[in-house]
């Protein structure tokens, strides 16, 4: 069965609506439908159709409804889910770490999609953080940013600010904010790299997938940035349930389903669009460097 996509943005409000304070929801049994939230990465119909896959392997595995939502924010996606109301939620390494945190521990990775190579990023079991220019800008390294712009993502963002705040004010021994005559959050890794088209930027930090995304959809080519600096090598964005929500039958089906999607056509579809080879089993453990990156931001942002 199709999934019911859930294209109201303001859906966050719609799924704690009604819901005690401080309150959470008991498992009694397992679900009849399955709830999957996703931060739109670009518009909601396109996050959608990118996803398709995923909902049609897990309908298909589980004999489950899955419904899609599409919080405005990860804060949004985090509390839907800490409250129970969404079952998997699909993550940002830096706002998975938080989503395990709130919920002492019950919302858990378990599986994440291996991007390959593309027209900027290299394949790698894992992805960097760039900091990008326009290919025929003067600037080679990040020293000769000195008093230019930066575009990030957003403060939730694990490429677009976290990690590039913590080891490049690592290397330089100084906050970005110090070194970078202004430093913004443009909403969007696609919308960091277009302010540098714009001339709202000198520079922007972007995930390298994102790049590649970008370039698909025409929005710019292969060559039109120049990488200049790039992070140590980063976990993907997990897939997480809220493991006390659903029995340990429900999660291997649910696993099975995510891990043989390589196998059939919508699921080639998914990974064809998302420039994923396959999809594997993640665990917490995984994003233990994402912590200890995070207890350093205080010193750096």
């Amino acid at each position: 069965m199709i999934a019911r996509a859930v294209k109201n943005t303001a859906v966050a409000g719609v799924l704690l609506a009604g819901m005690c304070i401080g309150g959470s929801v008991a498992k009694a049994s397992d679900p009849e439908t399955l709830s999957i939230g996703v931060i739109p990465f670009e518009e909601i119909q396109l996050t959608a159709d990118k996803f398709k896959g995923v909902v049609e392997a897990i309908e298909k595995g589980t004999g489950k409804k899955v419904e899609w939502h599409f919080p405005t924010s990860y804060a949004s996606l985090i509390e839907a889910q800490r409250r129970g109301f969404v079952h998997i939620g699909y993550y940002g390494p830096e706002s998975y770490v938080r989503a395990n945190e709130v919920s002492e521990g019950k919302i858990e990775a378990f599986a994440q999609a291996m991007w390959g190579g593309g027209h900027y990023r290299k394949k790698e079991n894992g992805y960097r953080s760039f900091i990008i220019v326009k290919s025929d800008s003067p600037y080679k390294e990040i020293a000769d940013l000195r008093g230019k712009s930066l575009a990030l993502v957003s403060a939730a963002s694990t490429s677009g600010n976290l990690v590039p705040r913590v080891e490049i004010g690592q290397s330089l021994g100084k906050k970005i904010s110090s070194h970078f005559g202004s430093v913004f959050y443009a909403g969007s890794h696609t919308a960091a790299a277009l302010a540098i088209l714009a001339g709202k930027a000198d520079a922007a930090a972007v995930a390298d997938v994102t790049l590649d995304w970008a370039v698909d959809k025409k929005e710019f080519d292969g060559k039109t940035f120049r990488v200049i600096w790039q992070s140590s090598l980063l976990p993907l964005d997990p897939f997480a349930w809220r493991k006390d929500l659903l029995s340990d039958d429900l999660k291997k089906k649910i696993v099975n389903a995510l891990l043989e999607m390589q196998n059939t056509p919508s699921g080639k579809e998914f990974l064809r669009k998302t420039r994923s080879d396959s999809i594997e089993a993640a665990s917490d453990k995984d994003y233990d460097g994402i912590r200890l990156v995070g207890r350093e931001l205080k010193k750096w942002e």
